[in-house]
């Protein structure tokens, strides 16, 4: 009996060897959020199977991506939801990370969760420089760079870097969206241009590059105005004022060699000259200098400005106000305007067949209901340098009035289903449907006994209505109505009998 004892004993050990591991297995099934931006910290909630036993240990979880492993610290966890805090490097690798769960039971058991979390990097993005543009010999600058997405110093995070030209300089973080970098006066000694970035240092990410232009400088004239001109301009109105220094009584401006006639001397600081259509007619750039007295031959101004005569890049936008899409059975009356954010509009044409079949100038007109159907509408505008923007839009007229038929007699027992057979027409290309109300009345004294209201039916074609009768036996009829989307009511009410048996 004793040995019998002991072999049982054995037994059962063994069968709690086997399944000892299977009891306490980890499970994992879900980890949200599944991502995360490398330099940050997440929270995440991390559903699957639990332990929570004597002697079993809170479950540890890491992410792990070939050699990097980035370990959580787990927070309160039960039998099937726990959650973890990762603090994401900002070195992390890019990627697919593994969720990896260990736990102390029994024995120590591990579950994997492939491909379950990406860590990713947000590069800087810079959309603007402030300052843009200085003159060769400025000095020291001050450059604000804006954008998102920047990074400030801390222990874990060398933060965001201005680059010139690929060289890091002295950045200060204001937010994530504002850094200031200081711009050495060494830097600024060279006309040309210069590629700012920015770069978050830690995880290696550059923005895309800006340009900043040094332009030459110019010792006796310092600016125009306007400082462009569009190509083409046929408006004859611009003036170019050219300013710098020591200009003298009689001076000249002179457009790419050539003297310009018609100078006018405003001060030892300024001088103008009417630019007409002929000075700008295709695009190129006009290199602006001058001579003083006397002629000849001319004191030469030592520097020049230049002034671009840019090719329009936008017709005219064009709106037309007052159509829609509903049916009209009175005059709709429409409006046009027009924009345009570089040489400006010069004029605004509209047509509007077959009242007016050609292009004619104005800012509103009303589509009278003489011609039915959908009418087309044309607006365009001429910018001043002839560029022309159009648009175009439909008007639907119909003052015809729907005629109705009733299909069919009807004769039905009380409490059976009773079927009105209809039609609403008009010609195909006016109202396509129309509301119908469908009445069932008394033969004598027309007291309605039923009502039937459908909100949309197709023009032309056969519809059938059904509904139980619950009303007396006995001789009535039946009515068909409609209005059209244009609001026009029926020009007849067609009926049929109706018997209740």
């Amino acid at each position: 009996m004793g040995r019998r004892f002991v072999v049982m004993l054995a037994c059962v050990a063994v069968v709690m060897l086997v399944l000892v591991p299977s009891a306490f297995a980890i499970i994992l099934s879900s980890i949200t959020p599944s991502s995360g931006e490398a330099g940050t910290t997440v929270t995440c909630t991390i559903r699957g199977v639990f332990q929570v036993l004597s002697g079993a240990q809170t479950p540890t979880f890491s992410l792990i991506n070939g050699t990097t492993t980035i370990s959580g610290t787990t927070g309160a966890w039960n039998l099937v939801v726990a959650t973890a805090t990762f603090n994401l490097p900002g070195g992390a690798p890019a990627g697919l990370y593994t969720l990896r769960a260990r736990q102390v039971t029994v024995a120590l058991e591990t579950a994997d969760l492939a491909n379950a979390f990406t860590v990713y990097r947000q590069p800087p993005v810079l959309t603007s420089i402030d300052p843009s543009t200085v003159v060769a010999g400025h000095g020291e600058l001050t450059l604000t760079v804006h954008g998102n997405y920047f990074k400030a110093s801390d222990n874990a995070f060398t933060g965001s870097s201005v680059r010139w030209n690929g060289a890091a300089v002295d950045t200060t973080f204001n937010s994530a969206t504002q850094l200031t970098a200081v711009i050495p006066a060494a830097k600024l000694t060279t006309a040309g241009i210069a590629e700012v970035t920015v770069m978050n240092v830690t995880d290696g990410t550059t923005s895309e590059a800006k340009s900043f232009t040094i332009t030459p400088p110019a010792p006796f004239l310092t600016s125009l105005t306007p400082t462009s001109v569009w190509a083409g301009y046929v408006k004859n109105d611009i003036v170019l004022s050219v300013i710098g220094g020591n200009f003298l009584a009689g001076a000249h401006i002179f457009l790419s060699g050539g003297e310009k006639t018609g100078t006018t001397f405003v001060s030892a600081a300024q001088l103008t000259v009417p630019l007409v259509a002929a000075d700008i007619s295709t695009p190129t750039t006009l290199t602006i200098s001058v001579q003083n007295p006397p002629f000849p031959p001319g004191m030469p101004s030592t520097g020049a400005l230049l002034l671009p005569v840019v090719a329009e890049t936008t017709d005219p936008a064009v709106t037309i106000s007052g159509a829609d899409a509903a049916w009209h059975n009175s005059p709709v009356a429409l409006s046009f305007s027009a924009t345009d954010g570089q040489s400006g509009v010069q004029k605004l044409q509209y047509m509007a067949p077959p009242g007016v079949p050609a292009w004619t100038d104005g800012t509103s007109c009303t589509v009278p209901v003489t011609t039915q159907g959908a009418l087309a509408i044309s607006a365009q505008a001429t910018d001043w340098c002839n560029l022309v923007g159009a648009a175009s839009a439909t008007v639907n007229i119909d003052t015809t009035q729907p005629t109705t038929d009733a299909l069919n007699a009807v004769s039905v027992k009380r409490g059976k289903t009773a079927s009105l057979r209809y039609r609403v027409s008009e010609p195909t290309n006016l109202s396509p449907s129309a509301k119908v109300v469908l009445k069932v009345m008394t033969a004598k004294g027309g007291r309605t006994v039923k009502t039937v209201t459908v909100s949309s039916a197709t023009m032309n074609v056969t519809h059938s209505a059904t509904f139980k009768v619950t009303f007396r036996k006995g001789a009535y009829r039946w009515y068909v109505y409609a209005t059209d989307l244009a609001g026009n009511p029926q020009a007849n009410v067609d009926k049929a009998k109706f018997t209740v048996k």
